[in-house]
C-alpha cells in the first residue's frame, strides 16, 4: 500500500531520473512524473508548457512533494503550483543548470535571456536544492583552469539564501556487480552522445587519442548515436557501440579492465560509479565529482598531462584492485544516503 504521493518533474528520462522514481516507489510512495523534453520547435515547446499547467495544477493538489530534476523551463509552472498550495519543494541539480561554458555552448548560465531569468526564479523560490556535488554549489577551480567553464550556483547568485545541499546519486551495489572474466589492456567510456559538442564536452577525442598511443590496447565506446553531423575519424583499435541498456552495460563493464571518464563538466558521472562497481579500474579528469569517485582507487589527472599520465598508468606493471573501485563506491554512495535526503523532505511535508 502506498505511503504518499510525489511529483516529480524532469526534461530527460536519464537513468539517474527513472532510479529516482523506482526508489521512492520502493518507500511506498506513488509518483506523478511529468516528462517535458526540451523542445525546440515553437508548437512543442508550447504543448509542453500547456501540459505542465494542467498536470502540475492537478498533481500539487494531491502530492507530499515535488521534485524537480534539472531547472529549466519544465520547472517554473509545476514548482509553480506546488509552493501555491505550500508543498515542500526541491531543485535536484545534475550539471547544465550550475555552469557556463562559451566554447562548448553549454550551461543555464550562459546566456542571459528569459530562460536563465526563470532558472534564477526557480532557484529563489524553491525551499532547497540538492546537487549531485558540492562543485556545483560551490564551482569547480580545476574545470575553471582546464577549459574556463565557470560553475557553481553560489558563484553565479551569491545573493541566493536558498540552502544547498550535497546529495550524491546512488548505486545499487546488489545489480552492478562483476560477473565474468575481464580482458586485459581493454578500456571502455559510456556516453550519450547524438552531437559534436557533447563529444566534445565528455572528452571523446582525448579517449580517441589515448587509443591512438596504445595500438595494442582495445578501446570501446558506448552510447553513441551516429548522425550526419557525427562524423568520427577511428584508429583500428576502438570500438563503437550504441545505446546499451542496463543489462548490457553491465556485461560491457565485467569485460573491460579500464574505465575512463574524460568529461570536461560532469556533475557525479554515474557511468564511472556502475562501471567501478563492477570492478573496472577508474582513470577520470580532476573535475567536479570525478575525483571524490575514484578516490585512491585509480588515476585522476589534469588535462594538461592527462595522456602521458595515462599511458603510464595502464602500461604500469603495477597492479590494481577493481575489488577497491567497487568498495569506493558501495561505500560513499548507497542508495541509502539518496533515501534519507528524500525521507528527510517527505517527513517535513507530513507535519
Amino acid at each position: 500500500m502506498k505511503s504518499g504521493r510525489v511529483t516529480l518533474v524532469c526534461n530527460v528520462k536519464n537513468t539517474f531520473v527513472m532510479k529516482d522514481v523506482e526508489l521512492l516507489e520502493s518507500m511506498g510512495y506513488y509518483v506523478y512524473l511529468i516528462h517535458s523534453p526540451p523542445y525546440s520547435d515553437p508548437v512543442r515547446f508550447l504543448f509542453n508548457r500547456v501540459r505542465e499547467l494542467f498536470m502540475g495544477f492537478y498533481y500539487a493538489l494531491f502530492s507530499d512533494a515535488f521534485f524537480s530534476w534539472f531547472n529549466d523551463y519544465h520547472t517554473s509552472i509545476p514548482l509553480f503550483w506546488s509552493k501555491l498550495f505550500g508543498k515542500p519543494t526541491t531543485i535536484i541539480v545534475g550539471g547544465f543548470d550550475a555552469v557556463s561554458s562559451e566554447s562548448l555552448g553549454y550551461g543555464i548560465f550562459l546566456k542571459k535571456n528569459l530562460r536563465q531569468s526563470l532558472a534564477r526564479l526557480n532557484y529563489k523560490r524553491c525551499d532547497q536544492i540538492w546537487v549531485v556535488h558540492s562543485t556545483l554549489r560551490d564551482g569547480c577551480p580545476n574545470a575553471k583552469e582546464d577549459s574556463a567553464i565557470r560553475s557553481g550556483i553560489r558563484m553565479f547568485m551569491p545573493e541566493l539564501i536558498t540552502p544547498i545541499y550535497e546529495v550524491p546519486t546512488g548505486y545499487d551495489n546488489t545489480f552492478w556487480r562483476l560477473e565474468s572474466d575481464k580482458k586485459p589492456k581493454s578500456v571502455i567510456t559510456v556516453a550519450n552522445i547524438s552531437d559534436s559538442r557533447t563529444l566534445e564536452r565528455k572528452g571523446i577525442p582525448l579517449f580517441i587519442d589515448l587509443a591512438r598511443s596504445l595500438p595494442d590496447f582495445h578501446f570501446t565506446i558506448a552510447g553513441i548515436q551516429l548522425t550526419k553531423e557525427l562524423k568520427i575519424k577511428l584508429p583500428i583499435n576502438v570500438q563503437l557501440l550504441g545505446t546499451q541498456t542496463r543489462d548490457e552495460l553491465k556485461t560491457l563493464y565485467g569485460k573491460h579492465q579500464f574505465y575512463f571518464q574524460g568529461s570536461k563538466v560532469e556533475g557525479l558521472p554515474n557511468v564511472l560509479c556502475e562501471a567501478m562497481l563492477c570492478e573496472c579500474i577508474p582513470l577520470g579528469k580532476a573535475v567536479f565529482g570525478i575525483p571524490d569517485a575514484i578516490g585512491t582507487t585509480g588515476l585522476v589527472f589534469q588535462a594538461k598531462d592527462a595522456i602521458p599520465k595515462a599511458i603510464k598508468f595502464l602500461t604500469s606493471k603495477k597492479k590494481y584492485d577493481g575489488a577497491n573501485a567497487r568498495k569506493q563506491i558501495k561505500e560513499q554512495y548507497p542508495l541509502e544516503r539518496r533515501e534519507k535526503a528524500f525521507l528527510s523532505v517527505l517527513k517535513t511535508s507530513s507535519k
